[in-house]
């Protein structure tokens, strides 16, 4: 009688999903790809989003942009630069058409970007950052072994930090930003402003003739150019708020730190994101942005390391020796600590920088005007790579956060992709600085104990015309792609890999095994459940009865 009963309802479920789908599910699998298979367990996402893995098999892919075509630029670290041409038929029905590599490098890392045209493509090296014409239409660089070199002199002695990240801003599309991390955890370089270790600094791009073979200006990093901030031990991901134009990045802090001979490094320094203020050049202000008073207090100013740090868990066991009135985000003073090593602010032209200070084994030197704190501090060792911002509407916008994860833990932590929720009317994140509760946890891996053997570890990220949001993984060799299909609402929890988890990966539903087993067998396998968490989980249900 039941087996009857399940033929028969068997039967009609390609009729009774594409029924439940509405116009929300667009394409059958006859003309919609299989999804990528991935090599590890999927992944979790948040209810009001979906992702897809499309790509895999890659070398070690780091930074990734989205040029004038809606097509992707990867820096795969140690080979060069892949362009993918991405098949779209509709959400999520997404796959790689042809892939190409447009620059075949070796000493490319990770820094990758486009000119505001699209015509001129950027990426870097540990030392030097180089730019190619580019051309979507055709697919292809020009002189593709000859490119010009505009900035050099960024390796860090006995090599460190390898990674120079590239921001072109939007708002003064002449001004690149180049970030340039520590040589070591703790580097003592970074407290001479003159040796360009740990900042973030800009330069103007605009002369066509800079970097020219055969006598064109290359800039040098150490001396040229100006300050965005310094004491920024390894801040990867840089961003420029698209509202106001607020400089923002996010900062991997250091390892294996001890307080007063206690060892704090489990929950302490937290990674931070910390704000520069708004791009201008050196003694101007553009009259639409902030005004010079404001700029200058954040603009070039030094962030604390390597003499201070953040604290992340104020309530962490053991507890935080000497906490007194520090709490999340209050920057403190370390058994490493360069005491006796002066502060060396500039004495150039670039924008105000502190004042000398002579530091001392008080955390009073560390909260002091001299250094600014962050605006918000993440938990400790999760390691943000890369912050992207969406457009954002009704006065508030997403900046979404790679986090590669930790390895100097007993616990891992970060492997995930996560949001901060920012005020799009005044450029900032809606939480305050002493938050342990701002981040809005979108992917995240199902077993943390297996990281990070078998999780996925996100790095780069680009967010496209449509407001997808692509997101490399160096460790496993993957493209993912993401979509947000409803408003992240605030009551819905955030850190701690929070959310509902009913969100689809690959048309899958967390909240119901079944069509995961309906696509290992191959029943309704083929259809890809692209609309709500709800009709997923109802779908799922029949699905696990029929099963």
């Amino acid at each position: 009688m039941f087996s009857g009963t399940w033929k028969s309802t068997a039967l009609m479920l390609p009729s009774l999903f594409f029924w439940l789908s509405g116009a929300t599910v667009q394409v059958a699998a006859s003309t919609c790809p299989a999804p990528v298979p991935g090599s590890y367990p999927a992944p979790v996402v948040r209810d009001g989003f979906e992702a897809r893995l499309v790509v895999t098999g890659l070398k070690k892919p780091r930074g990734v942009i989205v040029d004038s075509k809606g097509r992707l630029l990867v820096v795969e670290a140690g080979k060069g630069i892949t362009h993918l041409t991405i098949k779209d038929d509709g959400w999520p029905c997404l796959s790689v058409e042809k892939t190409t590599t447009i620059v075949s490098r070796s000493d490319l890392i990770h820094g990758i970007e486009l000119s505001f045209d699209g015509k001129t493509l950027y990426a870097s090296s540990s030392n030097s950052v180089y730019s190619w014409a580019y051309d979507a239409d055709a697919i292809r660089v020009s002189d593709e072994k000859s490119p010009k070199t505009l900035i050099s002199n960024m390796s860090n002695a006995g090599g460190g930090h390898s990674t120079r990240t590239l921001l072109i801003s939007r708002k003064q599309p002449g001004i690149l930003l180049v970030s340039r991390g520590s040589g070591s955890n703790i580097d003592n370089g970074a407290t001479d402003h003159s040796s360009g270790i740990s900042q973030i600094r800009a330069f103007d791009i605009s002369d066509p003739n800079l970097g020219t073979p055969g006598g064109g200006k290359v800039y040098d990093y150490n001396s040229e150019g100006w300050t965005i901030g310094w004491g920024l031990r390894n801040s990867v991901g840089v961003a420029e708020e698209p509202n106001t134009g607020g400089i923002y990045s996010v900062e991997n802090s250091a390892d294996g730190i001890k307080r007063f001979g206690v060892d704090i490094h489990e929950d302490s320094p937290g990674e931070e994101m910390n704000y520069h203020g708004v791009l201008r050049f050196p003694f101007s202000t553009p009259s639409n942005q902030y005004s010079s008073s404001d700029q200058e207090k954040q603009q070039g100013g030094n962030h604390g390391y390597p003499y201070c740090l953040a604290l992340y868990n104020s309530s962490a066991s053991p507890s935080f020796p000497s906490l007194g009135n520090l709490k999340t985000g209050s920057q403190f003073t370390h058994d490493s600590t360069p005491y006796s090593i002066p502060f060396l602010p500039s004495s150039d032209s670039s924008p105000p920088q502190a004042k000398s200070i002579n530091i001392t084994a008080s955390d009073t030197s560390c909260s002091s005007t001299n250094f600014i704190p962050p605006r918000l501090t993440f938990p400790a060792h999760t390691a943000p790579l890369d912050i992207k911002f969406s457009k954002g509407n009704d006065n508030q916008s997403l900046a979404y956060i790679s986090f590669h994860g930790s390895w100097d833990r007993s616990t891992p932590a970060g492997y995930k992709l996560s949001a901060v929720r920012f005020d799009t009317s005044k450029g900032e994140p809606v939480e305050a600085s002493d938050s342990t509760n701002s981040l809005v946890d979108i992917m995240w891996n199902r077993d943390m104990s297996k990281c990070p053997g078998q999780c996925f570890r996100p790095v780069g990220l680009a967010v496209d015309g449509q407001e997808r949001i692509w997101m490399t993984d160096d460790d496993k060799g993957d493209v993912w792609v993401l979509k947000r299909i409803r408003e992240v609402r605030d009551d819905e929890g955030a850190n701690g890999g929070g959310g509902s988890g009913s969100g689809n990966v690959n048309g899958d539903s967390d909240s119901a095994a079944a069509p995961m087993r309906a696509k290992r067998s191959g029943s309704c396998a083929e259809w890809l459940g692209v609309g709500t968490s709800t009709m997923a989980a109802i779908v799922g249900s029949l699905l696990f009865a029929v099963l």
